[in-house]
């Protein structure tokens, strides 16, 4: 169990169920840090940025994970001629993938904010980025609560593709442990599913 839960941690790199949850930590406020700028970009008044922005979230919604991890881990270092690690490729194409659906929850979560709010907002003096910040977003994040665990739950589940980059997290570790205990298989895919569910 403790192969499935860190990997080889305390004597090697962290791996198992732990790098799971630590990457989607990262990746999830990653995206959504990105998400807020891509957000922000569709509703501006500035057209060639909403189109870019726009462009951005339709182009990776419709491309698989998979490919956008064999981007970051083989194409882009070879542009930049440069060699990041595994989890540096993981960690950069699970962010880039999932602020293109975090910019929509955030851009769907402002919608629903009444037009009265930013009238009330104006009539008060407010200028439009305390209104946006002070008024719009806080009662748009309160709506998008539920919208937001719902997807870390998505995201945390979507880390189970880095074990193609040779990362040893929860799907990896799970198939090591088939590979050597052939016999127990079912209860090692078993074991990976309720941790998961988990």
């Amino acid at each position: 169990m403790h192969w499935f839960l860190l990997g080889s941690f305390p004597d090697g790199v962290i791996g198992g169920l732990a790098l799971n949850i630590v990457i989607a930590i990262i990746a999830f406020v990653a995206s959504f840090l990105l998400g807020h700028l891509l957000a922000f970009g569709r509703i501006s008044q500035i057209k060639l940025l909403r189109w870019a922005c726009a462009s951005y979230v339709e182009l990776v919604r419709s491309i698989p994970l998979v490919i956008i991890l064999f981007w970051f881990y083989f194409s882009i270092p070879i542009l930049l001629n440069c060699t990041p690690s595994p989890i540096l490729s993981g960690l950069m194409a699970l962010s880039f993938y999932a602020a293109a659906y975090q910019a929509e929850y955030i851009r769907s979560g402002i919608n629903t904010v009444s037009a009265g709010e930013l009238d009330a907002a104006r009539s008060l003096g407010l200028s439009r980025s305390t209104t946006l910040f002070q008024v719009i977003l806080v009662q748009a994040h309160k709506r998008m609560l539920p919208t937001y665990a719902s997807y870390f739950t998505s995201l945390f589940k979507d880390t189970s593709a880095l074990y193609i980059l040779g990362l040893v997290e929860l799907m990896q570790a799970g198939l090591i442990v088939a590979e050597r205990n052939p016999g127990e298989m079912f209860q090692v895919y078993m074991t990976m599913g309720s941790l998961f569910f988990i």
